[in-house]
């Protein structure tokens, strides 16, 4: 694979040592946001262990105000999911580097737009954003992706050249996502909290954007699999519109949940038959390989990202085709060994990724020669961690706390005691402080939790 590549970086990479880590882009996409905050805590560990460079959190609006050159050498974009370029920090910035996941309005148009009427408002602007893609990708030194499928697509549709292009499969974490020590317990306790009948079930993680889940289609095919002798049940997890989950809720052996927390999802994984994502378009699939990680298969489409990601440890299917999904769901539950044959080729299959593979080879993009100390460090870290600080209370606003106010007044104590007794906790923000979790305990006078 890696025979096709030829990355060519900037001798002055050699000197990039602050590295800005914008922190707001598609916030209100979770699966993308959450790449951000894996990629900003995977980083800083290497920034902690070698000293040899610095990671900041910064917003993007913070590109565009002053010299952002003065006070960083890089900006890693991780997250670009859709087609929107990145025209502030090609115009602000010396170096670039993106992560992008994908772009399948792009592709699909209208086909995967959920809102009746939207392509009217997203066509011209999909339209303007192509232009600057093929204009300006120039400015950006390198562009990584997940899959092969990926790079192909980026190729094709924003004009990308393929040595700007490096393949970097994304991460799962190992440490929460596992099989259950007793799958029929977890299924019972998790379904008894959600007030679910105690049966197998098929389960999906959904999104707003229900058109690209292919929601309908995966529904009809379970109801077609339910006619023929089907017993499981369907739970889909996820944010949905209230309508269409109504619209859901009506199906027979469909659950279509609120909102539940990070410990019910991993059981709603772990106690799960089976997974399906029947996708149109994934940039990657993240859920995919959750699920793998729990040691349940996948059933997923045959295009794109997923056949990459799931390769034989799973059934791939053609997402149009409902009769293929049906037969898909029933073959699974009629074949024990089949399913067992798939859950230990899961398994397996996901040890290839990890967040630590995708850090490491992300650094290797920054050019840094890990073993030399930054020679200011020391400096340029408290700096970093003040920067980080500010941008994460401003961000992730916490209701209960008058943030705003310590905001406006540059009250770093208070800042600190927010980062220390609530930041350092909450899924939203901790992962962006715990580069600097030592110095923030450090700056209040405390012992780190565990301390003695």
């Amino acid at each position: 694979m890696e025979t096709h590549y030829k990355i060519r970086l900037s001798e002055k990479r050699l000197d990039m040592t602050r590295i800005a880590i914008p922190v707001n882009w598609n916030l209100d996409a979770s699966s993308l946001t959450n790449i951000a905050r894996h990629t900003f805590r995977e980083m800083g560990e290497i920034m902690n262990e070698t000293k040899s460079f610095t990671i900041a959190a910064t917003r993007l609006e913070s590109i565009s105000v002053g010299d952002f050159n003065q006070h960083f050498d890089l900006v890693h974009i991780s997250n670009i999911g859709g087609y929107g370029f990145p025209i502030n920090a090609t115009n602000h910035c010396k170096n670039i580097i993106c992560g992008l996941v994908g772009i399948d309005e792009v592709i699909y148009g209208k086909e995967v737009m959920a809102w009746e009427g939207s392509w009217l408002v997203a066509e011209p602007l999909i339209k303007k954003e192509l232009k600057y893609w093929e204009k300006y990708n120039e400015k950006v030194q390198i562009f990584h992706v997940g899959t092969e499928s990926e790079r192909e697509e980026m190729h094709k549709y924003l004009k990308i050249p393929y040595e700007k292009i490096k393949i970097i499969p994304l991460g799962v974490d190992h440490d929460f996502f596992k099989p259950s020590v007793d799958k029929d317990l977890t299924r019972k306790q998790v379904l008894s909290q959600l007030n679910i009948p105690n049966e197998k079930y098929f389960f999906h993680v959904s999104e707003l954007n229900f058109a690209r889940k292919n929601q309908f289609r995966l529904v009809e095919a379970f109801q077609m699999a339910r006619k023929s002798g089907l017993k499981h049940n369907l739970i889909i997890a996820g944010k949905n519109l209230p309508q269409i989950k109504k619209k859901l809720n009506r199906v027979p052996g469909v659950f279509a949940l609120d909102w539940i927390t990070n410990e019910q999802l991993l059981q709603l994984y772990q106690g799960a038959d089976i997974f399906v994502l029947p996708s149109i378009h994934e940039g990657f699939g993240i859920p995919l390989v959750e699920s793998m990680c729990c040691g349940v298969p996948c059933i997923s489409t045959n295009k794109h990202s997923p056949k990459h990601v799931v390769e034989d440890s799973g059934i791939l299917v053609n997402p149009y085709d409902v009769s293929e999904i049906s037969n898909s769901m029933l073959t699974l539950t009629k074949d024990p060994k089949l399913l067992s044959e798939l859950s230990e080729k899961s398994l397996r299959r996901s040890e290839f990724f990890s967040w630590k593979k995708y850090a490491k080879q992300v650094f290797e993009l920054y050019n840094i020669d890990y073993t030399k100390k930054m020679f200011d460090f020391d400096s340029q870290y408290e700096l970093a961690a003040y920067r980080t600080l500010v941008t994460v209370c401003d961000t992730f606003p916490d209701k209960d706390h008058p943030l705003l106010f310590s905001l406006l007044k540059l009250d770093y104590p208070k800042l600190l005691e927010w980062a220390a007794d609530y930041g350092l906790h909450n899924s939203k923000t901790k992962d962006f402080l715990i580069p600097f979790e030592n110095w923030i305990y450090k700056k209040l006078g405390r012992s780190m939790v565990g301390e003695i």
